[in-house]
């Protein structure tokens, strides 16, 4: 493979982390080859690779620290919540290593005629994966690709290379060769080589809306599956009766969880106007509680941003807010003496819609809260835009909760929580916000071909 490297900084202090190949597609088709060859083998034992993602497993949790303390420094968030994400994907393995499905049902037989449905591997698999949660979001697609018996070809973001590489290089300890492998670059080299390449059967894609879409439309050239997790915009939608402290509280540990770059964090807030003050004031309370500073430091409840053209985008989408009326109530600062990417998390009243910081997916710390007159010209409002991915409800009255959640046009509507997700419950988006679904049986599905045997007797 090539010789040449890029380096891998810390988003909060600015210093080399590492560095990482500056792969080519000549490296990408060798990778296509290995992978061709281990997947016969690979795709026979079915045992095998249901031990194998239970001995990853325990890697992972053997290396937990090491592994934590890496994607802390590449991504800049608090090292507890890289460990959370490793040990999310510990979980997703033995998930999908106990989780029980058919490789053939028969359908009801015909008078001459058997007919038998069977469920294969789609073949290698491209993983195309962002920087905001790198192990997590490869996991996902990782554990139901590899137990399907897919091989794996994955491309980590360009920043947050060293994770995915580390955690390869454990899983190679129990994978055959060729079966998982890593490419990475600085540029799109290797995004565009996966997508257009003939021997890659599929495409799975966690990112923005306008990168899915061009992947998709490079995947079509070839007639790849393609799995997208895209963009989204989660409004809350707080209800009148809603209590205001485990309402302000539940939205800040979503809103500003990974300094609020998480595609389905709250990303906007709507209230009664006859509540907007108390909500605000509360959710900036909250939300000051957040100790800005160097994720492997200990205390440290928030890190950066993770690049500088993230920051500018968020403060340039506040400023906007600001200057069309709308107020920072809290935060707007570094709230940082570290030179990084650093935003402290940012309150911003008297939002309306329409303002760019509100109708965009703004991805970072700073969260514009909305008064409503008309719940019913809000939910209209919400679903006439692009994305769909998630949403949530804030009521005590679970029954106006439901039928509140189910007139939004979402992929997930969470009630009285946002940003928790489940190992067994399908995931994705409407609208802009995807294509497919990952997590549970339905995850499966996305790495499976189905084929159908016929059969009558020869006479």
């Amino acid at each position: 493979m090539t010789a040449a490297h890029y380096e891998v900084r810390d988003p909060a202090t600015l210093e080399l982390v590492g560095r990482a190949p500056e792969n080519t597609q000549q490296d990408v088709e060798q990778a296509v080859a290995a992978a061709r060859a281990a997947a016969p083998r690979w795709a026979a034992d079915r045992e095998a690779r249901r031990n194998a993602l239970r001995a990853g497993a325990a890697l992972i949790r053997r290396d937990l620290d090491a592994l934590a303390t890496l994607l802390s420094l590449e991504q800049g968030k608090p090292k507890t919540e890289a460990a959370g994400e490793f040990t999310v994907a510990a979980g997703l393995f033995e998930y999908y290593a106990n989780l029980e499905w058919d490789e053939a049902e028969a359908l009801a037989p015909r008078a001459d005629r058997t007919l038998e449905v069977q469920y294969r591997p789609v073949g290698l698999v491209g993983t195309i994966t962002p920087w905001n949660f790198p192990i997590s979001l490869l996991s996902v697609k990782l554990a139901p690709a590899l137990v399907s018996g897919c091989t794996v070809i994955a491309k980590p973001s360009p920043s947050t290379p060293l994770s995915t590489i580390a955690l390869a290089d454990l899983l190679n300890e129990v994978l055959p060769a060729g079966v998982l492998q890593v490419r990475t670059s600085s540029r799109r080299t290797v995004n565009v080589a996966l997508s257009t390449s003939p021997g890659i059967r599929k495409i799975s894609f966690t990112g923005s809306t306008d990168v899915g879409i061009s992947i998709a439309q490079q995947a079509a050239s070839t007639v790849k599956r393609v799995t997208m997790e895209l963009g989204g915009n989660d409004p809350a939608i707080v209800l009148e009766d809603a209590d205001i402290a485990v309402t302000a509280r539940g939205i800040v540990g979503s809103a500003f969880r990974n300094a609020g770059q998480v595609c389905m964090a709250v990303k906007r807030v709507y209230v009664p106007r006859s509540r907007s003050t108390e909500l605000a004031e509360a959710i900036a309370a909250e939300a000051s509680r957040h100790v800005l500073g160097h994720g492997i430091v200990d205390g440290t409840t928030m890190g950066p941003m993770h690049n500088e053209s993230q920051l500018k985008l968020v403060r340039g989408l506040v400023d906007s807010a600001v200057g069309a009326g709308a107020r920072v109530l809290s935060g707007g600062s570094a709230g940082c003496d570290l030179p990084g990417y650093f935003l402290s998390p940012t309150v911003v009243i008297d939002a309306e819609p329409g303002m760019d910081l509100v109708e965009q997916e703004q991805f970072g710390a700073a969260l514009p809260i909305v008064a409503y007159d008309s719940l019913d010209e809000t939910i209209s409002g919400l679903n006439a835009g692009e994305f769909g991915l998630g949403a949530s409800v804030w009521t005590p009255d679970q029954d106006r909760a439901y039928a509140t959640a189910s007139r939004i046009e979402a992929g997930t509507v969470w009630v009285n929580q946002h940003t928790l997700v489940e190992p067994d419950a399908p995931f994705g988006g409407w609208k802009a916000s995807g294509i497919g679904r990952e997590r549970g049986r339905w995850g499966l599905e996305e790495y499976l071909e189905t084929r159908v045997i016929n059969a009558r007797p020869h006479s």
